[in-house]
């Protein structure tokens, strides 16, 4: 059963992060694996070992939910794109409670203060610069697109560790969010079709992107996990910052046509963000009764 679960909550997490405006780290935490996620890479031999069971399945649940978004997720974020996006927004609001227990009980101080503040204010400059941006670029075969992908791999798999800010959002700020897209969709028709070329194209581009976003949730997390240990509450606060204003970001970037959405239409999104919610609150609350958060 618990595997069954980890599949699920990787699959949402797979989901989450292709969508702009969706941070894959809030939604790591939301599902109540942020902790085990950073033991694997970044603790001890015998922590990584005892983490590793649960965190299998929930990594084979984030390539499903990646494979399917390709497919099935753009579908409803174009003709349901309010509602989807509720369901989102509701996770994500739903793994705040877990951050605030590590904070509960402490007396609010200026610079507890400050980091909220200031992580807030990042996500209202990534959302300014995002909602601004039309550039859209493509990798050509050279050197010099290899090393892009490798910096984008990096970039997104950093925001993967850091909750809250959208590694989607900032492919599209750098104008390289269809260009990533289109290339894995590429690899997987590819790779179920056998096309030779379609697989070349799509390798190209995922290869070195793979690379640097090894290399960048290794780094990160180390720092993450070291902030988390040396200032619990300083940094526990940055990260509620953080996920608190992110669905600011989910509504922005997904296109709704609010004039075409009736009372029915206001409802069933009310009933997909308690439902959001509500998942995601079960999920961080187990996990926190079995430390595996």
């Amino acid at each position: 059963m618990t595997i069954f679960i980890n599949i699920i909550k990787g699959f949402v997490t797979g989901m989450a992060v292709m969508i702009p405006g969706v941070s894959a780290g809030s939604m790591v935490m939301s599902m109540g694996m942020y902790r085990s996620v950073l033991t694997l890479i970044s603790g001890s031999k015998e922590q990584r070992k005892s983490t590793l069971p649960g965190l299998i399945p929930f990594g084979v649940g984030i390539l499903a939910g990646i494979v399917v978004f390709a497919f099935l997720l753009i579908a409803l974020l174009d003709k349901f794109p309010l509602q989807t996006s509720m369901v989102f927004i509701g996770m994500i609001l739903g793994g705040i409670p877990s951050l605030y227990r590590i904070v509960k009980g402490v007396r609010i101080n200026v610079k507890y203060a400050v980091s909220f503040l200031v992580a807030v204010c990042v996500m209202a400059g990534m959302l300014i610069l995002s909602h601004n941006s039309n550039v859209t670029s493509t990798l050509e075969p050279s050197v010099l697109s290899f090393l892009i992908a490798v910096f984008l791999g990096f970039v997104a798999a950093a925001t993967m560790v850091v909750p809250g800010i959208s590694g989607s959002a900032l492919m599209l700020i750098l104008g390289y969010y269809y260009e990533i897209t289109g290339s894995i969709k590429e690899l997987a028709v590819g790779l179920g079709t056998f096309q030779g070329k379609l697989i070349g194209q799509g390798a190209f581009v995922i290869i070195p992107f793979a690379i640097g976003a090894v290399a960048g949730i290794v780094l990160v997390s180390k720092v993450i996990r070291r902030l988390l240990d040396k200032a619990p509450v300083t940094t526990s606060y940055a990260l509620i910052g953080l996920m608190a204003a992110s669905p600011a970001a989910v509504l922005l970037k997904v296109s709704v046509d609010w004039s075409a959405i009736g009372w029915l239409g206001y409802f069933i999104a009310v009933l997909c963000l308690v439902g959001g919610f509500t998942v995601a609150y079960y999920f961080g609350r187990a996990d926190g009764q079995t430390k595996n958060c």
